[in-house]
């Protein structure tokens, strides 16, 4: 629990911060990592360092039924996406759970909506040319969740790096999460963002992700703040996997509020 003064302190720190930064056409992802860096520094501690663990432990409850949905389904592919997404919702910053345990009585719910929109058949084209993907998670818990989706990527024949933050930032998954969450044994390679930061900073990546970057044949990315941070970025071809949580990003993406996503650009 964070004292109310420190949170008043946070506040008005990011509030100067925001005024000092903000210009027209600034990168969503870029200014919000700036926020937080300062608001952690202030801190001086990782504010979700149980909720991480939380939603970690609810994801893994989830996980036999989501494979299992996956294994029963007469399209695997899609369903192990909807599976992804449904984890998505385990986002405490922006228009997701209070807690982790509430994806418990939405969960099927939320994988048996339709995708809108829904890319899932060129998705699945790019996929039976491609030999390898690069896959970027996004938060805690939803790492649990891209499990079956990931083998599914591996049943195809297919390279799938996945990729981590490079160092704690809100309630994305790191590389203890890789190991935590099983993912490291079911990926080709493991690597991460390198820094501190939203959705993914090419500009700071190491190079070993920017020749992954190059190499990939598909970039698979979880979220809304890799959307935010890599749109405009000349990343082609990209699937975004998401669910639409903000208008902006909505209206962006071409998807109503509250929707699952599966968006391929080219």
């Amino acid at each position: 629990m964070v004292d109310p003064s420190m949170e008043d302190k946070v506040m008005s720190s990011c509030v100067r911060l925001l005024s000092q930064e903000w210009e027209p056409g600034m990168n969503s992802a870029a200014l919000s990592t700036k926020v937080h860096r300062l608001s952690y520094d202030i801190l001086g501690v990782d504010p979700y360092t149980e909720l991480k663990a939380e939603a970690n432990r609810v994801a893994s409850s989830l996980l036999p039924r989501a494979q299992e949905m996956v294994e029963r389904s007469s399209d695997r592919l899609k369903t192990a996406c909807l599976v992804a997404i449904a984890g998505n919702v385990m986002d405490f910053g922006i228009g997701g759970f209070e807690s982790p345990d509430e994806l418990k009585n939405d969960f099927e719910r939320l994988v048996a909506e339709e995708p809108e929109p829904n890319d899932v058949e060129r998705l699945r084209e790019l996929l039976r040319s491609a030999n390898e993907v690069l896959y970027l998670f996004d938060n805690c818990g939803e790492i649990v969740l891209d499990l079956p989706l990931i083998r599914e990527l591996r049943s195809m024949g297919l390279k799938v790096t996945g990729v981590v933050k490079g160092e704690p930032i809100i309630t994305d998954a790191t590389w203890e999460d890789l190991s935590a969450s099983g993912a490291d044994k079911v990926l080709s390679e493991c690597l991460t963002t390198g820094v501190f930061a939203i959705g993914v900073d090419l500009e700071r990546a190491p190079e070993e992700l920017k020749a992954a970057f190059s190499r990939a044949d598909l970039v698979l990315a979880k979220g809304m703040a890799n959307f935010e941070a890599l749109s405009g970025r000349g990343v082609r071809p990209i699937a975004h996997l998401l669910r639409s949580k903000c208008i902006p990003v909505s209206q962006a993406i071409g998807a109503k509020k509250d929707r699952n996503v599966i968006k391929v650009f080219e």
